[in-house]
């Protein structure tokens, strides 16, 4: 009997934290304006700022001239082993503030306490974004714009009347935190000790995130290791690939990879695959004219991203890369270059060779099943060419694609089939994902003064509502301009080529994570709980993904669903 009345007390008190937890719920959820009030006071102000808002250089806080937009107060619902970000705007009206400091109390629910150490504190920078979302090849004549996306763990400490100072929250939520409401503060005071103070309240469910590692959502954001190296140097010095200062340089930035979920290598395996002199395989031809081939540097990244974290899946690009060129040395020694035609009695000759080398060496690693064979954007008849030639080697090769308008019967021939977003494939694939190419204005990642930040979260909701298994994007780090804060490039949209920032153009340079890779990952943590959860309403409510255009509408989608996912998640 003792033992009831306790589990009665139990019921009552999760009863009353439930009510607590849903008590004035919305986060970053789209709303209604609200009609405009008295300025703001000029002495330094802050408030709470929605996720999904990314600003451009002088822009305001609408709680600079609409006072009932400031929010001092954050409330949320977190999962245990969960991540949660928020942002922060500060601003003053009439005098620079210089000195600015930061302090993070405990977060704490009666008894129980979230230590402030898991409340990390960024400040978004400047990077050149670009006025307009356009599609391939529509940047002849840009106009730049200043928008913050890198996220800077260097304290900002000077406030100016001209630009706000921008925050971004991340609170990393212990695995092992009791369910409960803990409160906190962010308390930001001046040289002068004028100070803001922002209160937070949230609400811990007992619902647990798996670890990053255990994820199911399948993330293929494309490496290009070559361009750090390439951009990066010591004393003046090029760094030698693959060396160990290669790879103690490369290790935070793959690492950050494999914390947002990331489940597959890019390797190269010819010269070529995507640009000219960057190939993980040595090819060379001997005296006797044989092939042979040397995949120590292979070996060595692999095996380097799997200590790192990424290890399901190595993608292998590619029998057709962006050129069907073969660059290999002969046996002088010379670099030569074979041009070669897909299908041809040649190329199948050459490429048999290699991939009866290659199986073995995989067999030999252990790596063989991990494996695909990976194709991007390639049309129909070089796709059956191929598809012929690697299954006439083994029927046991996986094959991957990142393409469309292809037949039924070589959709049916792929392991891992990503189809460009709103293109409806026919088969079912055993990895089956979508991407965004620079051909969509919205959604993607494209850093400008259009988009929204709530388009990469957007990407994983309408993965669950497509029934795929992730996404994929081409490229997470192909930096080509000596510049750290210009992401703009040729013709294509500011962001287009990558995911993050470095620090700079030496061996020290870290990486800076993005607010688009944040958002992304934390779609991806909706992705799982709605998998965890596999509520009906919440089911139901995800149709509102299904038409690609609803991209446009973002912000509105994912707020919404969020807040309807943190609601069941309390009940």
């Amino acid at each position: 009997m003792k033992k009831i009345v306790l589990s009665s007390l139990f019921l009552f008190s999760l009863a009353c934290g439930v009510v607590a937890c849903t008590d004035g719920m919305p986060t970053d959820n789209w709303e209604e304006p609200v009609a405009p009030s008295e300025p703001a006071a000029t002495t330094l102000q802050g408030s709470f700022e929605s996720k999904f808002v990314r600003y451009s250089k002088g822009q305001q806080h609408e709680g600079q001239t609409v006072a009932a937009k400031i929010a001092t107060l954050w409330k949320d619902t977190l999962w245990q082993n969960d991540r949660t970000h928020k942002q922060i705007v500060l601003w003053s009206g009439d005098k620079k503030y210089t000195g600015l400091t930061y302090h993070v109390s405990d977060l704490m629910s009666g008894a129980n306490t979230i230590s402030a150490s898991n409340i990390q504190l960024r400040f978004p920078s400047y990077v050149k974004g670009d006025d307009r979302a356009l599609d391939c090849r529509s940047y002849e004549n840009r106009t730049t714009t200043l928008i913050a996306d890198a996220l800077s763990e260097d304290p900002v400490t000077t406030l100016t009347v001209q630009d706000p100072l921008k925050i971004w929250v991340t609170v990393n939520t212990p695995a092992n935190a009791a369910p409960g409401i803990y409160t906190g503060t962010i308390t930001v005071k001046s040289e002068g000790e004028e100070k803001v103070a922002l209160n937070l309240e949230l609400c811990v469910v007992n619902h647990k995130l798996p670890d990053v590692a255990d994820w199911k959502f399948h993330l293929d954001l494309w490496q290009f290791p070559f361009q750090l190296a390439t951009l990066c140097r010591t004393d003046g010095e090029d760094i030698i690939l693959f060396s160990d200062e290669y790879f103690e340089m490369m290790k935070p930035f793959y690492q950050l990879l494999a914390d947002a979920g990331q489940k597959a290598i890019t390797t190269y395996i010819k010269d070529g695959a995507f640009n000219t002199g960057q190939t993980m395989v040595k090819w060379s031809k001997n005296a006797s004219g044989e092939w042979e081939f040397d995949y120590a540097d292979f070996d060595k990244f692999v095996e380097k991203m799997m200590e790192w974290g990424i290890e399901e899946q190595i993608n292998c690009c590619s029998l057709v890369g962006w050129n069907t060129s073969i660059g290999y040395k002969d046996a002088s020694g010379t670099d030569r270059t074979l041009e070669l035609v897909v299908g041809s009695t040649e190329y199948n000759a050459i490429w048999t060779d290699f991939l009866t080398s290659f199986k073995a060496h995989l067999k030999e690693k252990g790596w063989f099943d991990k494996a695909v064979l990976y194709m991007d954007e390639i049309q129909e008849e070089q796709m059956k060419a191929v598809i012929a030639l690697i299954k006439a080697n083994d029927e046991n090769w996986k094959i991957g694609l990142a393409g469309g308008n292809v037949s039924l019967e070589i959709e049916n021939a792929l392991y891992d089939y990503s189809t460009v977003l709103g293109y409806e494939r026919q088969s079912t694939n055993a990895v089956s994902t979508f991407y965004t190419s620079c051909s969509q204005q919205f959604p993607n990642n494209y850093v400008t003064a259009e988009t929204s930040p709530a388009e990469m979260p957007w990407m994983a909701w309408y993965a669950r509502a497509k029934g795929f298994k992730g996404y994929l994007r081409w490229a997470y780090d192909y930096w080509t301009q000596s510049d750290p804060a210009d992401i703009q490039d040729g013709s294509n949209a500011a962001g287009d080529f990558n995911m993050i920032y470095r620090s700079g153009n030496t061996s020290a340079a870290v990486p800076l994570s993005s607010i688009r890779l944040e958002l992304l990952r934390e779609g991806i943590q909706d992705y799982e709980k709605v998998r965890i959860l596999d509520n009906v309403q919440l089911n139901a409510a995800i149709q509102s993904f299904l038409n690609a255009s609803s991209g446009r509408e973002a912000a509105k989608l994912v707020g919404t669903s969020e807040k309807l996912l943190k609601e069941l998640s309390v009940e």
